[in-house]
């Protein structure tokens, strides 16, 4: 493990972000019962920062994301919103206009929600089989507001 956290916290950018993506998965756990999601989405949101686009920094905040969320939740990944906001967040100051996507679907426990990040209409961070079970119902689009026109489906992939 410390091997990988090494590939990917290089640098004192890397080590900045790491803090601050750890500090939002301390946090969000308890603010998301607080604020509604669609004004959740405009907080998380940060105007892009980047101008040109770096596909390994895009890689790493969605690592890093996944990774922070684990402090707070055990279970594979963490939490699933808490999981996309952060990586919605540092994704749309990266400059990689990104779409948060929330979804409902069924599971054995009954009526289940789920949230995932599409990068360029794609889904990233998680396998397609992750939101096959999940009929998207709104989207946030890269400016942090509610986007009515998106079909919220990765590209190639019905909407169930």
């Amino acid at each position: 493990m410390f091997g990988r956290i090494r590939e990917e916290v290089r640098t004192l950018a890397d080590v900045s972000l790491a803090v601050r993506v750890i500090g939002w998965a301390l946090v969000l756990p308890i603010v998301k019962h607080l604020i509604p999601v669609r004004s959740l989405a405009s907080v998380m949101h940060q105007a892009p920062v980047l101008t040109v686009r770096d596909a390994a920094l895009e890689r790493r905040i969605i690592t890093l994301a996944r990774w922070g969320t684990r402090l707070t939740r055990w279970k594979s990944g963490g939490n699933c919103l808490e999981r996309g906001m952060i990586a919605y967040r540092y994704l749309t100051a990266a400059g990689a206009q990104p779409t948060l996507v929330i979804g409902i679907g069924r599971n054995e426990r009954g009526v289940a929600g789920h949230a995932w990040v599409l990068v360029d209409q794609r889904l990233v961070g998680e396998p397609r089989s992750a939101i096959a079970p999940y009929t998207p119902v709104f989207a946030f689009g890269p400016d942090g507001q509610l986007d009515p026109r998106s079909t919220a489906a990765p590209r190639n992939m019905p909407a169930n």
